[in-house]
């Protein structure tokens, strides 16, 4: 948590950089498999529900014998355009055998340059005791879309983070910051894998992932930079002088 702290200036300072570009990433995508059913759904087709481009929304549905409620995934945002996130509100197995299922979300054309990244996820297990999922979260410096089907994630591995029900009620979080080398161009996917037991429920799911540059100085810094080599060179000279 401290070094995630250390990095808040720079997520500020790049917000500020990136408030008027737009949030537009029509590649944005969501595969799932559920007990063996494959489902998958892009930004702005009749599957997504908010007609908002950089938003996917999903009306709530059965997919694989699993019932997903309120799900929403995006891409960009009013003040950065470097994250992609994916949520869902309840993720129900009313069946009464355990469902394995996986889900991958992607997008591409993210902007550069970047040079850290910020990562986090969280969720709720009720009466879902042995349920597990793995969370990982990738980067793509080549510009690759994933998510073409459950699974497809190219690129980098940045973080992976597993959980494991072990009462009734539980909960898990998990966040991680490091550095990137994005130059131009790059896509950025999420991926959940995991089973669900008979008659459990995984609540307030959520998975994030953001890219910032460098932080910029602040004009008192780049002021004081300033000040400091005109005082350099100042010396400098007298010392040519007096040689």
């Amino acid at each position: 948590m401290h070094a995630f702290r250390r990095y808040l200036p720079g997520v500020a300072a790049a917000a500020l950089l990136a408030g008027l570009a737009p949030a537009a990433h029509a590649t944005l995508q969501l595969s799932i498999n559920a007990g063996g059913t494959n489902f998958f759904c892009a930004d702005n087709q009749a599957c997504d529900v908010n007609p908002a481009t950089g938003i996917l929304q999903l009306p709530d549905q059965t997919i694989g014998g699993l019932q997903v409620n309120g799900s929403i995934q995006a891409s960009g945002s009013p003040v950065a355009t470097d994250i992609i996130n994916g949520s869902s509100l309840s993720i129900i197995n009313p069946t009464d055998a355990s469902v394995a299922t996986r889900a991958t979300i992607s997008d591409t054309n993210f902007t550069a340059p970047t040079d850290h990244f910020f990562l986090a996820g969280s969720g709720v297990w009720q009466n879902a005791i042995s349920s597990t999922a793995t969370l990982t979260w990738w980067d793509d410096p080549t510009n690759t879309q994933g998510a073409g089907t459950a699974g497809d994630t190219p690129g980098a591995l940045l973080d992976t983070f597993t959980t494991t029900a072990a009462f009734p009620a539980d909960s898990f979080s998990h966040n991680n910051t490091g550095a990137v080398a994005n130059t131009a161009p790059f896509s950025m996917t999420l991926d959940i894998t995991g089973t669900l037991t008979a008659g459990g429920q995984l609540l307030n799911r959520g998975q994030t992932l953001i890219e910032t540059p460098a932080a910029v100085p602040e004009p008192t810094s780049l002021s004081l930079l300033g000040l400091g080599m005109v005082g350099l060179a100042a010396v400098m000279r007298g010392r040519r002088k007096n040689g």
